[in-house]
């Protein structure tokens, strides 16, 4: 049988004030599961089933709580709207991760655009729809083509040399 280690195992299982000692050491550093289990060389997911089991009421009530499709709904149209930013929504609702509100905000366009998407593409046939495309990438090319037309306009002014090419044999 395997002997007490510097007073945290027994075998293979911790002893249970080793535990309390960690959870409390969560506690005071705000929660910080990541770095308390990286100082210790202990499993992220093991100090946190320590904390679920042994946490403070007050560390449990004060954990993120999972929101209804319907709340990240009104969040994500709050922003959409313009009424909100993502930081004042976070401090609104509480919420620690900003990425988690834009991973919503992305979640929400893209249900958004196949919303869109799926009403407008059976009206259209496949033929005029590549109709369609090839005229906006004419459009585009053309679109580049002025710029830079324009940006050698521009630096011929400034440079005061003739940049285009001149057509015709050299005498």
């Amino acid at each position: 049988m395997s002997k007490e280690i510097k007073g945290k195992k027994f075998g293979r299982l911790y002893l249970e004030s080793y535990k309390k000692t960690i959870v409390a050491e969560v506690e005071r550093e705000g929660g910080a599961v990541s770095l308390v289990s990286e100082r210790h060389g202990l499993i992220r997911s093991r100090v946190q089933a320590w904390m679920n089991k042994y946490g403070s009421s007050n560390y449990l009530a004060g954990r993120q709580k999972r929101r209804s499709p319907a709340e990240r709904n009104k969040i994500i149209r709050e922003i959409v709207s313009g009424r909100s930013t993502i930081s004042e929504i976070q401090i609104k609702y509480q919420i620690d991760c900003r990425d988690t509100v834009t991973k919503w905000l992305r979640e929400y366009k893209k249900a958004e655009q196949d919303l869109s998407g799926a009403s407008q593409t059976p009206n259209i046939p496949e033929k005029d729809l590549q109709l369609i495309e090839m005229q906006k990438e004419l459009e585009m090319a053309r679109l580049k083509i002025r710029a830079l037309e324009i940006v050698v306009d521009i630096a011929s002014d400034q440079f005061k040399v003739d940049i285009r090419k001149k057509f015709g044999a050299r005498q």
